[in-house]
């Protein structure tokens, strides 16, 4: 699950602003860290605050016949973002903190912790250096970016760190390369996290875009991991390579597609293994309405069991003006991992939520939000639900430094 109740400041400075609001409940849209196109030219301190209150049908997170016991949870979030836009250069980050206060389990309370960061610089006309790092540390493991990881209450902790560089050789053709590193470590005082093995993994990253004409762009992508599972000294090579294409139906439309294959190289737990790799998305905008669809499958490190799955997920938002100042906003993410290695086990994941929402101001929201989580390890007492449902005020407002 990508966020803990509380909503990245950029997303909810950018939502304030335009059509639709991030909500106080976990955000299953991993975020990738970018420029933030609503910030005006030079600097830009975007400060904001917002409260909510939450119910939780299982607030510690538990699965099968064990006991399951709600709670009413209280969540002021106050957070900061930073954003510069120059001629050369641009750079946004953002960091924000959770405060859980739980009305009748007090031992529960915890503070979420959030940041990203993004930054590019030009260097000429045809090349620029660009960075984005993004760090989490949550009470569970639901963060969607913790791919192949069984829902468990217990400190979760995740940097992701990507630097490059972009080339623009022609008007129709570039290239985006970079370096990448993950680490991921879990705490292991908590009951059910024994087996939560943790690591880290460092990487190359190459995408080659060549525009054939206004409508039509054709796709090369390669990936390279080289993954460390702490806790059994175990490493895994994987390499995910493909070809496809970006197409333009409409000035508000876009649909990509792209396939290749996956490689995992031979391990002491398993043989190497080949499949196919797979990426298709739609995008289609009208006016302030957005529908994204996607679909993905390749094979990917694990570091909640130590080994190597093969990941396929789905995802569809939706956002929807109902009226000049209601909204609708909503997703499903839906992901199936299956082992390639004797140390896992198969897990199937989804997250659920929506938001209805009422612009009180043009800086402050009001909304009601609910928020499921829902997996299924095929093992006894392995199936987990959990809902959410709360009401929220949030409020954000861009201050200009000149």
């Amino acid at each position: 699950m990508r966020r803990l109740y509380a909503c990245s400041i950029s997303l909810l400075a950018a939502t304030l602003l335009g059509p639709a609001a991030a909500t106080a409940q976990e955000s299953n849209l991993a975020i990738t860290p970018a420029a933030n196109p609503l910030a005006g030219p030079g600097w830009s301190l975007t400060p904001s605050l917002s409260y909510a209150g939450v119910y939780d049908d299982n607030v510690l997170v538990r699965g099968g016949n064990n006991d399951t016991p709600s709670d009413y949870v209280s969540v002021l979030n106050p957070a900061l973002a930073a954003d510069y836009n120059g001629r050369r250069s641009q750079f946004s980050a953002s960091y924000d903190g959770a405060f859980l206060l739980y009305h009748d389990l007090s031992t529960l309370d915890s503070y979420d912790q959030h940041a990203w960061l993004y930054g590019r610089r030009m260097l000429s006309r045809r090349i620029a250096l660009f960075v984005r790092n993004t760090a989490a540390s949550v009470p569970t493991t639901e963060l969607a970016d913790l791919v192949a990881v069984p829902f468990v209450r217990t400190g979760s902790r995740l940097d992701d760190l990507q630097g490059g560089v972009e080339v623009t050789f022609t008007k129709r053709t570039s290239l985006a390369a970079s370096y990448d590193h993950q680490w991921v470590d879990f705490d292991h005082s908590q009951p059910g996290a024994e087996g939560l093995q943790g690591g880290h993994s460092s990487g190359v990253t190459a995408n080659l875009r060549h525009a054939l004409n206004a409508r039509v762009t054709f796709l090369f992508d390669y990936n390279f991991q080289h993954a460390i599972v702490v806790t059994i000294g175990q490493t895994f090579d994987v390499q995910n390579g493909g070809a496809g294409f970006e197409y333009k139906l409409s000035d508000r439309t876009f649909v990509s597609a792209s396939g290749g294959i996956s490689h995992l190289g031979a391990t002491e737990t398993a043989t190497s293994r080949t499949g196919p790799a797979v990426r298709v998305s739609l995008a289609h905008h009208v006016h302030t309405a957005d529908v994204t669809l996607s679909y993905s499958r390749m094979f990917i490190p694990s570091y909640g069991f130590g080994g190597t799955m093969q990941n396929e997920e789905a995802d569809a938002r939706l956002r929807v003006p109902l009226a000049r100042r209601v909204y609708v906003q909503g997703g499903v993410s839906w992901r199936r991992n299956d082992p390639l290695t004797e140390l896992e086990f198969p897990l199937r994941s989804v997250w659920l939520e929506g938001t209805l929402g009422y612009a009180m101001t043009q800086w402050a929201r009001l909304e009601v939000f609910y928020g499921g989580t829902h997996q299924d390890t095929d093992q006894p007492g392995g199936k987990l639900d959990r809902n959410r449902f709360g009401l929220q005020i949030a409020t954000a407002k861009p201050v200009r430094i000149r």
